[in-house]
């Protein structure tokens, strides 16, 4: 009788509007995760608890990708010595860190969540009918100012076949996780970084125009370390998440 898999020692955090199959789609084959849904609200603890249920306990590998990155933090705070590394791909860096929103793609919804809350969940209501009933053409919408590597990317069948499933099985299903992560990270001060202690790893595409790569040098600043920065030229936010990937 073959022996049944093993807890994968990896946790994915997926970006907004995300979910698991991204993980799917760019991973290596055979390099297995964790990846808990946040489309459905879920506070930190209950994330942690989830990861520490789902994973074999150490060490622990955390992986956060864009929105996803602030999840991954808090869960690396709350497990502490259980987490051996942190990765963050394109990570979304606290907006207190600097003033990021003229040059990122999703500026404008991030100003709309932070200034007029109410037309933001309006917005993002209607990007869930499209995901649930169009997710090609929202697809297209999210990606028209695709930078980079990324626009070779979005030309491949496979990856946009598995990004309309993204978008169909996570905003389009339920709406609520991604309004709950762009409030809590537009009302980040970033105060909690100082209490990160594991090691830490940046993978930043130096093209990418959802999160800059002002913001990743801004992060590596901020945290109390060890902190490692990778640049990858000519990628952007999603080709950076392959590179990364394929590196690790």
């Amino acid at each position: 009788m073959a022996k049944p898999d093993p807890a994968p020692r990896i946790a994915y955090f997926h970006g907004q509007p995300g979910g698991g199959a991204e993980w799917d789609a760019l991973a290596p084959p055979g390099l297995a995760a964790f990846a808990p849904d946040r489309n459905t609200p879920i506070s930190p603890q209950t994330l942690a608890a989830q990861v520490a249920q789902s994973c074999a306990l150490e060490p622990l590998t955390l992986i956060g990708f864009s929105l996803g990155a602030p999840a991954a933090l808090a869960v690396a705070r709350d497990l502490g010595k259980r987490v051996a590394q942190v990765h963050l791909v394109s990570p979304a860096a606290p907006l207190a860190l600097g003033d990021f929103l003229d040059d990122m793609a999703g500026g404008t919804l991030f100003r709309m969540a932070q200034s007029r809350p109410r037309l933001f969940r309006m917005a993002v209501h209607l990007q869930s009918l499209l995901a649930q009933t169009a997710p090609n053409f929202l697809l297209d919408r999210l990606f028209a100012t695709a930078a980079g590597k990324d626009r070779a990317l979005f030309r491949e069948p496979a990856f946009r076949q598995a990004m309309a499933q993204v978008l169909r099985e996570g905003l389009g299903r339920d709406p609520r996780g991604f309004i709950a992560d762009v409030a809590a990270y537009v009302a980040d001060g970033g105060a909690d970084l100082a209490h990160v202690g594991a090691p830490v790893t940046i993978w930043q595409g130096t093209q990418d125009n959802w999160t800059p790569p002002a913001m990743a040098r801004a992060l590596a600043g901020a945290l109390p370390g060890p902190v490692t920065l990778h640049l990858l030229p000519g990628c952007s936010h999603y080709s950076a998440l392959r590179a990364a990937l394929a590196r690790l």
